[in-house]
C-alpha cells in the first residue's frame, strides 16, 4: 500500500511583517494562499503567516465546499498572524507589537487576544515558570548575538550584566490583564512574545472552523504543527513522519549523515484520527561560539539555553490548544519535572531525543500511536 505522510519539521517562529511594502488587505484569500483541488481533495499553502508554511489538506466531494471552507481556515490564521505579531502592526488591531510599543498604556484589546494571554499567564505558574511571554527582551538579546553570528559577524554570548538588565523586565506579574474589560497595561521597558503559544493556538481555531464547515477528514501542517482530523479516504488513520533531528541537523550543515542512526531519516512515524502532533528542539535555530551550540530556546529561570537534550515530540487528543506550550516546557524541564508534569496535566504522551548517540525515552502508552505499516 502506498501512503502519503505528513512530515512533522520544527520551525522557529518569526511573526514578520506579511510582505515587504505590500498592501495591508485583510482576509483576503485569492491572493495570500494557494489552492489547489483534485480528485475529492483540496489543498492551501500559505508563506505569508507566522514566518513559516502552513498547508491544509482537506477531503471533500464538492469542490465550491472545498474551496470556501479553506478560505475561512486562511482568515483564521489571519486573523491570530495579525492579533498576536510582535514585529508588526496593522491596520485596526491592537496587537503584541502596539502594547510593546507603549507597554505604560491602557490597551484595548480583542477577547481572543484577551482568552490568548489570560492562558498564557495561566501556564507561566503550570510549568513552574518555563513558559513565560514576558521573556522577549531577553529573548531579543540572544537573537541579535545569534543573527549576528549566523550572518558572518562576530560569535560571541551575551555578557550577564545584559542578560541581567533584560531580565530586568520579564516578571510576569507585572503584566496587567484586564479579562472583564478587556484591557492590558505593562511596566515600562517589558515586551511580550507570543511564539510559545501563539501558532499551536491558531491551529486549534482553524481545526474549530474546518468543523463548522463540515469538514470531516483534514489535516493541518503549520510549520511542524500537525493536526489530524477523521480518517483519509482509503480508509486509514493519516500519517505523520517525525523526523530524526540529527539527520536534519547534519542535512542543515551539510554533513555526511549516512553514520547517524543507520541514516535513519525519521524517528518516529504517528497514526490517528484526533490527534496533535508538535516537536520542540534545539537543532535548527542555533549557533557556535568556541565550539559549543547555543540554540534559541531559552530557559526563562536560567537566561541561558538548556546543555541537555535534542528535542521532544508530544502527541495530545485532549487540551490539543496547548500542545506548543506543554512541548517547549517538557523540553526545557529536568526530566523528573518533566515527568511530572505530564503526570499532572494527563493524557500526553511524550518521546524524547536525548542525545547526539540518537538515545530515546519515551512515555509509557505512547507505542499506541506508532504506525504499523504494511509493506
Amino acid at each position: 500500500m502506498k501512503y502519503v505522510f505528513s512530515f512533522a519539521v520544527l520551525i522557529y517562529i518569526f511573526f514578520m511583517p506579511i510582505t515587504a511594502n505590500a498592501v495591508f488587505s485583510p482576509f483576503d484569500c485569492n491572493t495570500n494562499a494557494t489552492f489547489n483541488y483534485e480528485q475529492g481533495k483540496g489543498s492551501m499553502n500559505t508563506l505569508k503567516y507566522f514566518g513559516t508554511s502552513i498547508t491544509i489538506d482537506i477531503y471533500e466531494a464538492d469542490k465550491d465546499k472545498a474551496y470556501l471552507a479553506l478560505c475561512h481556515a486562511l482568515n483564521v490564521v489571519q486573523e491570530y498572524h495579525y492579533l498576536a505579531s510582535n514585529f508588526s502592526t496593522y491596520p485596526g488591531y491592537t496587537n503584541i507589537q502596539t502594547i510593546n510599543n507603549n507597554p505604560e498604556k491602557l490597551h484595548h484589546i480583542d477577547v481572543k487576544l484577551t482568552e490568548l494571554l489570560a492562558t498564557s499567564i495561566e501556564w507561566h505558574g503550570i510549568t513552574q515558570g518555563r513558559f513565560n511571554i514576558a521573556l522577549a527582551p531577553v529573548l531579543e538579546v540572544w537573537r541579535s548575538y545569534r543573527k549576528r553570528c549566523q550572518q558572518g559577524g562576530a560569535c560571541e554570548l551575551p555578557s550577564d550584566i545584559e542578560l541581567a538588565n533584560a531580565a530586568k523586565h520579564i516578571d510576569i506579574k507585572q503584566i496587567k490583564l484586564d479579562k472583564k474589560n478587556n484591557t492590558i497595561q505593562m511596566k515600562a521597558g517589558m515586551k511580550l512574545d507570543l511564539g510559545g503559544i501563539a501558532k499551536g493556538w491558531m491551529v486549534e481555531k482553524v481545526y474549530d472552523q474546518l468543523k463548522a464547515d463540515n469538514i470531516t477528514a483534514f489535516m493541518i501542517n503549520a510549520g511542524g504543527n500537525i493536526r489530524h482530523f477523521g480518517t483519509h479516504p482509503d480508509g486509514r488513520q493519516f500519517i505523520t513522519a517525525i523526523e530524526n533531528p540529527l539527520i536534519r541537523k547534519y542535512q542543515l550543515e551539510h554533513k555526511d549523515f549516512s553514520e547517524i542512526n543507520n541514516g535513519e531519516i525519521y524517528h518516529e512515524i504517528i497514526q490517528g484520527e484526533d490527534i496533535t502532533i508538535v516537536s520542540s528542539g534545539n537543532y535548527l535555530n542555533y549557533y557556535a561560539v568556541n565550539g559549543q551550540e547555543y540554540h534559541h530556546i531559552i530557559d526563562p529561570t536560567t537566561l541561558y539555553p538548556k546543555k541537555e537534550g535534542v528535542s521532544v515530540s508530544v502527541i495530545m487528543k485532549n487540551k490539543p490548544i496547548l500542545a506548543d506550550v506543554i512541548s517547549t516546557s517538557l523540553f526545557l524541564l529536568p526530566m523528573p519535572e518533566a515527568q511530572d508534569l505530564i503526570k499532572r496535566i494527563g493524557d500526553i504522551e511524550a518521546v524524547w531525543f536525548l542525545d547526539e548517540q540518537g538515545h530515546k525515552i519515551n512515555t509509557p502508552q505512547f507505542d499506541q500511536y506508532r504506525a504499523k505499516l504494511n509493506p
